[in-house]
Parts: structure tokens; sequence; C-alpha cells
């Protein structure tokens, strides 16, 4: 998934003109403006304006295109439990960008933007317990944290969701729970969710899908 800047509205952080003037610019992609605002606060320490600078290089948006500083930049404000940023780590680490593959690192920095309740993270935290990827597989885990994410609006979490519902290995199969699962992933876009629900219409009762 790409990464989302931080926005200025986490009750948890002080209010900042500057940051929300970055955001503002970003939005019309006067990305040199936003720059301007985010650096100085950046090299302050604010972990919000850091984040943000570390997408600026990662898309290179009004700079060089660079994956390592982008890693800099993340790791400053996820160093500082800022949870956007520990999952954009994650995900460097995931894809391999600036770095190595590195499942391991992938793994730490997701598990903690989830428990900091990151949707995105829950939901990458849940196809590495999956997959086994960094992590011992354990599919039952996996649903747990897909099931977190989903209820929080995550699409893709909420087809995973539905798919793990069907998976013994993940806990004793409830179709009616999948179906349910699959068709909001559906109403929110997902297309893929229609291979599920083809399964799930032919082996359940029309009052159980109702």
């Amino acid at each position: 998934a790409a990464p989302s800047p931080s926005a200025d509205n986490d009750p948890n952080r002080p209010f900042n003109a500057q940051l929300q003037a970055g955001l503002f610019a970003l939005e019309r992609k006067h990305y040199s403006t936003a720059l301007r605002s985010w650096g100085p606060l950046a090299n302050s320490g604010e972990p919000r304006a850091q984040n943000n600078m570390g997408i600026m290089y990662e898309r290179g948006w009004g700079v060089t295109q660079s994956y390592t500083e982008a890693m800099s930049w993340y790791r400053k404000a996820a160093d500082q439990s800022l949870p956007e940023a520990q999952y954009n780590l994650g995900t460097l680490y995931h894809n391999g960008y600036g770095t190595e593959v590195n499942n391991s690192q992938a793994v730490s920095w997701f598990r903690r933007a989830a428990s900091q309740n990151l949707p995105d993270a829950m939901y990458m935290m849940g196809l590495h317990l999956y997959y086994g990827k960094g992590v011992r597989q354990d599919q039952l885990a996996a649903k747990l944290q897909f099931l977190k994410s989903a209820r929080r609006g995550n699409v893709n979490a909420q087809f995973m969701a539905g798919y793990t519902f069907m998976d013994e290995a993940a806990g004793k199969p409830d179709l009616v729970a999948a179906h349910a699962w699959a068709t909001v992933s559906q109403l929110n876009g997902y297309e893929g969710a229609v291979e599920i629900l083809n399964f799930t219409q032919f082996k359940l009762k029309r009052t159980e899908i109702d």
C-alpha cells in the first residue's frame, strides 16, 4: 500500500499550523511548498513532518526519488513511536526498497504500528503471520489481525477476513462469516471478492445468506 502523509488531527499531538500548511500544499501538488513547510519541522524533530519528508523522498515528489533518504526520515519518526512511520518503514523492508527484503525487520515495524491500532499495519501483520514470513506461521493469529483491521475499514483486510473464515488452518470454518466479510469488501470496491461469494452462495442456504 502507498504510504500516507501524517495529518494534523492526532489528539495526542499538538496542532501545528505549519504542518497543516504543508498538507494543503501537497493536496494541490505544490511539492516545493510542502517541503518548505515540513523541512524545518522535520529537522527540529517533529515526527509527523519527518514521516512526510520520507514520503516525499519515497515518491520523488519535489525531490530526487531516494529510498535511502526515505528510510532515514521514516526511522527518525518511527523511533518516536509514530505508527504511520513505523508502517512505512516496514513496507520498505517488506518490498526491498532501498534495502534487501528483510521480513523480520518488516514484521518488527508492522507489529509496533499494529499495536497502536493502525489498520494498514494490522493487515500487513496478518499477511506475514498467514504466510509465515519473518515470523512463525499462525493462520489463526493472522485472522485475528485481519479482523481488527477489517473492522477499522481496511478493504484488503475485509477480503482476507472472509478468506480465512474458509480456511481450516485458521480455525473452524464459518461460511456465513466468510460471506459477510466478502460482501463488505465487495461493497467497498474489492473486485476479487466475487470468488468467495460464488463459493459461499453455492454452499449456503438462502436464509443463511440473508
